[in-house]
C-alpha cells in the first residue's frame, strides 16, 4: 500500500473510465442514476485522488502523466478528458437539482427497511442523511479544485462559460451541504440515571455504579466542552439542561437534518448523535479544513469561511469530547471492545468510530512536538489489530461466522425519526475493512516509533491483500468493489453492479497512503541528538585541521572545501532527516580521519 498507491489507483481509473464509456452502448447504468450519493463517490473517486495525490491531475493537457492518459483513455485525449469531466460534472450538478432551484441529497440506496415484508416509503427515499451531504463538501472542493486549474489553460470563450457554469453550481451546491451539515449537529443532556447516562458510564468505567470521584473527575474533564456547546446556537431547552452540571451529555451529528424537524421536508432526524454520522461528518469537515489552509485559499467565498469556522467548532468540540471518553481516567476504555455505541448493540463498528474520532484528535495536532507518543498511540495499535482479527479480516472466518456480517450483507443503523414518514429504517454500513485500513495508514504517519509504526503498516499490507481480492473480476465492473465472497465463502453474493460506496472508500485509503508517503516523517527526538553531536564533533575536526595545517596542497585543499559543504548540508538537514545528516556527517568524519591518519604518517617518516 505504501509503495503502489499511484498505479492501483491508476487501475481504478481505468476500469472507472471504461464503465463511462459502457454507457453510450446502453451496458452501464444511466447517469445520473438518481442516487445523489452513489453518482457522488464515483466522480469523487475520479476528481479526489487528482485534486490530492501530486503528479494525477488532468486538468491541465500539457502537464498529465502519460499514465494518467492512457487509464483515462476512454474519456478523450489530453484536451477532451478535461472537457469531458467537465460535462459529467455538469449533468450531475444539473441531475440533482430540484424543481426549487435547490439541490437533491436523496440517496436511497442504502435505505433499508428493519422489518421484514416492508419497504421504506416514497417520502423516506427522499431522505437526506449526512453522509449525502458530507460526500458533498469532498465533491464540490474538488470540482472548485478542477475548475480552477482549468480555467488557467482555456482559452475558448465556450469552454469558459461551461467552466463558470460548474464554478456557480458546485459552489452552490457546497453552501447547501455545509449548511445542513450545520443544521445536523446536536447535542444532548441527559441525568445519571437515566438509560443514555447509565449507557455512558457503563461504557466509560466497565461498571454499573463508579465512585463519586471518577464521576467527578470525568464531569470536569467535560466541562471546557459543555461550555463550548452552550455558546453555540443549539435550542434553547438543549443549552439550559446543558447548564446542569451534574447532567451528563453527548454530542455529534444525528443522521440528517435535527431543525426544524419537518416530515414535509424529510428532516425528521431525532436529535441524538450518532457515532457512523458523527465520523461521516467529520471527514467531510476534514477536507473543509485542508481546502481552506493548503489547497486554494480563495476557493471559498466568504458566507462559505463563515460556515466553515462554524463547522470547525462544532468538529473541535466533538473530537474532544469523544477523545476524552476513549481515554477517560487513563484506563483507555476504548480498549474494552466492543464501545457501547447509540448506533447498534455493542457493536465492533462501534469502537471503530470512537477509534477514528481519537485519531481525528491526534492528527489535528499539528505541531510535531504535539504529536501523540508512545504511550498514547500503543493504545490506539493494539485496537485496530483487534478489530481486524475480530472482524475475521486477518483471521480465519469459519462456517457460519457472525462476523462475516460486518461485512456482508453489512450492519444497518437505525434512522430514528425516520419512522415518522413510513415503516422503521435503516442505513447499511459495509465499509468495516477499508475504514480500518484508512485508520491504519492515518497512524502509522502519526507513529514516532519504529514498532508502531511497523505494526500498522504490517496491518495495512494484510488489509490491502484483503480488500483488492475483493474486487469484482468480470462483467463492465470489473476492476471495482465489492465481491465479498470472494474471501467469505458463503456469504451473500451482492449484485453485478459496482459498489461505488467500497470503491471510494478504496479511493480514500489510496489518497491515505500517498499523502503519508509525501509528508514529512517526524524525526526521532534521539536520532536528532545524535545527528546534532556528530555534525559538533566534524566541525570541531574540520576546524582544527584547517588551523593545524602548515603546508596547502591543491588536493588537500580541495578535499578540505568538499567536506565543508558536505557539514553545511548535513546541518541543513539535521531537524527535518537527522538519518540523512548523519550518514553525511559520518561521510566528512571519515575524510577527516584520512587526512588526519595522512598528516600523522607523514611526521612521523619525517622523523
Amino acid at each position: 500500500m505504501t509503495t503502489l498507491p499511484r498505479r492501483r489507483l491508476l487501475d481504478i481509473w481505468k476500469a472507472l473510465a471504461a464503465r463511462c464509456a459502457a454507457r453510450s452502448t446502453g451496458t452501464a447504468a444511466p447517469w445520473p442514476s438518481g442516487d445523489s450519493m452513489r453518482d457522488a463517490e464515483q466522480l469523487v473517486c475520479l476528481l479526489y485522488p487528482a485534486m490530492r495525490m501530486p503528479g494525477l491531475g488532468f486538468a491541465d493537457p500539457d502537464t498529465t502523466g502519460q499514465d494518467v492518459l492512457d487509464a483515462l483513455a476512454p474519456l478523450g485525449d489530453h484536451q477532451g478528458i478535461p472537457r469531458t469531466v467537465v460535462e459529467i460534472c455538469l449533468e450531475y450538478l444539473e441531475g440533482y437539482t430540484g424543481a426549487d432551484g435547490g439541490p437533491v441529497f436523496a440517496a436511497p440506496g442504502q435505505l433499508r427497511a428493519l422489518n421484514a415484508g416492508e419497504e421504506p416509503s416514497a417520502a423516506q427515499r427522499r431522505i437526506e442523511t449526512v453522509e449525502s451531504f458530507s460526500i458533498s463538501v469532498t465533491l464540490c472542493l474538488s470540482m472548485l479544485a478542477f475548475a480552477h486549474a482549468c480555467e488557467r489553460r482555456v482559452r475558448a470563450p465556450g469552454t469558459r462559460d461551461r467552466l463558470d457554469t460548474l464554478r456557480r453550481a458546485a459552489s452552490a451546491r457546497l453552501t447547501h451541504a455545509m449548511t445542513a451539515l450545520r443544521e445536523s449537529f446536536v447535542a444532548q443532556a441527559f441525568p445519571q440515571d437515566s438509560d443514555a447516562g447509565r449507557t455512558l458510564v457503563t461504557t466509560v468505567f466497565r461498571d454499573a455504579a463508579p465512585d463519586s470521584r471518577r464521576l467527578h473527575t470525568l464531569l470536569r474533564e467535560l466541562r471546557p466542552i459543555r461550555l463550548g456547546l452552550r455558546g453555540l446556537d443549539l435550542p434553547a431547552p438543549t443549552r439550559a439542561q446543558l447548564g446542569d452540571e451534574n447532567r451528563l451529555f453527548a454530542c455529534g451529528w444525528a443522521w440528517g437534518r435535527a431543525e426544524p424537524p419537518h416530515a414535509d421536508t424529510g428532516h425528521a432526524a431525532d436529535p441524538h448523535p450518532s457515532l457512523y454520522f458523527t465520523v461521516a461528518a467529520m471527514d467531510g469537515i476534514v477536507d473543509l479544513f485542508s481546502a481552506r489552509e493548503t489547497l486554494l485559499p480563495g476557493l471559498l467565498h466568504d458566507g462559505q469561511l463563515t460556515l466553515a469556522q462554524q463547522l470547525l467548532v462544532r468538529w473541535e468540540l466533538t473530537q474532544r469530547y469523544w477523545s476524552i471518553l476513549a481515554r477517560a481516567g487513563g484506563d483507555w476504555p476504548l480498549r474494552d471492545i466492543p464501545w457501547r455505541g447509540p448506533d447498534w448493540d455493542e457493536s465492533d463498528y462501534s469502537t471503530l468510530h470512537v477509534a477514528s474520532i481519537l485519531i481525528h484528535n491526534f492528527m489535528r495536532q499539528g505541531d510535531p512536538d504535539d504529536l501523540p507518543l508512545g504511550h498514547e498511540l500503543r493504545p490506539v495499535v493494539a485496537v485496530l489489530e483487534e478489530l481486524a482479527a475480530r472482524a475475521k479480516i486477518t483471521r480465519r472466518a469459519l462456517p457460519d461466522d457472525p462476523a462475516v456480517a460486518l461485512h456482508a450483507p453489512g450492519m444497518t443503523a437505525p434512522l430514528h425519526g425516520a419512522e415518522r414518514l413510513g415503516p422503521p429504517v435503516g442505513w447499511t454500513v459495509d465499509d468495516f475493512t477499508p475504514v480500518v485500513l484508512k485508520r491504519a495508514l492515518q497512524v502509522a504517519a502519526l507513529a514516532r516509533t519504529m514498532d508502531h509504526r511497523d505494526a500498522m503498516l504490517a496491518l495495512a499490507g494484510e488489509l490491502t491483500d484483503h480488500l483488492w481480492k475483493r474486487r469484482l473480476d468480470s462483467g463492465t465492473a470489473a476492476g471495482l468493489w465489492d465481491a465479498p465472497e470472494r474471501v467469505y465463502p458463503g456469504a451473500p453474493v451482492p449484485p453485478t453492479a459496482p459498489s461505488w460506496h467500497m470503491t471510494e472508500r478504496a479511493v480514500e485509503t489510496l489518497v491515505v497512503a500517498a499523502a503519508g508517503i509525501a509528508a514529512e516523517l517526524v524525526p526521532a527526538p534521539g536520532l536528532v541528538d545524535t545527528a546534532a553531536d556528530m555534525l559538533r564533533e566534524a566541525e570541531h575536526l574540520l576546524a582544527r585541521e584547517m588551523l593545524t595545517r602548515t603546508m596547502h596542497a591543491p588536493s588537500v585543499d580541495s578535499e578540505l572545501h568538499l567536506i565543508g559543504v558536505v557539514l553545511r548540508r548535513s546541518r541543513s538537514q539535521a531537524d527535518r532527516h537527522p538519518a540523512v545528516a548523519i550518514a553525511l556527517a559520518s561521510d566528512a568524519l571519515r575524510r577527516l580521519d584520512a587526512l588526519a591518519s595522512a598528516r600523522e604518517q607523514a611526521a612521523r617518516g619525517m622523523i
